[in-house]
């Protein structure tokens, strides 16, 4: 390389601070505002941006085309469709409604057995969770819907939180329905929880009870 050349390459001494080229610093100082925009200012946006979805009075959310539930007025969906005007479904499927540190989760899927069975493959399923300290407590109960559907119950504690599980099998579609929260949570929900459990309902295609 000539003498030449590396003359060419030095920095001109008028744009030289602290032997850096200052013609360089805008391009520096973007990429610093674009990374501190990404990872300070948009997380505490988010962070600071409360969901609000809340349950009006009368609303139901779908599970499957037939089969809805009505949550508490109040509480917020997280996830879920709601029933449209007249009992239209437009769309179905896992309903996520929570309050007062409580969440309610409803996942509907194809199931042919009965619901002890269902609850059984629940609560293998739940407690390989790797949790040690997850406990079921007491043997299953029957839990009956005001449409008169029956199903099991089951309440389990945890290090987590306490919490319980309850299955139903409706028109060939099991319901896997958990709920869970702090334990002081979990007893004044009780009886939010139990309404919802008991709203549970399949509809004929005519939208009446079934």
């Amino acid at each position: 390389m000539s003498a030449s050349s590396l003359g060419r390459e030095r920095v001109p001494v008028e744009h030289r601070l602290l032997g850096l080229d200052k013609r360089s610093f805008p391009y520096a100082l973007f990429v610093v505002a674009v990374f501190l925009v990404a990872t300070v200012v948009i997380p505490r946006v988010n962070d600071a941006i409360d969901w609000d979805d809340p349950v009006r009075a009368g609303e139901q959310l779908a599970l499957t085309d037939t089969i809805a539930f009505t949550p508490v007025t109040g509480w917020d969906v997280e996830r879920g469709y709601r029933v449209g005007a007249g009992g239209s479904t437009v769309q179905s499927g896992e309903a996520t409604v929570v309050g007062d540190g409580v969440t309610f989760d409803v996942v509907p899927g194809t199931f042919d057995g009965t619901p002890a069975e269902l609850l059984d493959q629940i609560a293998k399923v739940t407690s390989a969770t790797g949790d040690p300290t997850f406990r079921v407590d007491g043997e299953p109960a029957t839990i009956t819907t005001t449409g008169g559907d029956v199903g099991v119950i089951q309440t389990y504690s945890s290090v987590n939180g306490d919490g319980l599980v309850a299955a139903f099998v409706l028109d060939g579609e099991g319901l896997q329905v958990t709920a869970y929260g702090p334990p002081t949570q979990m007893r004044a929900a009780a009886e939010d929880i139990q309404d919802m459990i008991a709203s549970i309902r399949a509809s004929g295609a005519d939208g009446s009870a079934g």
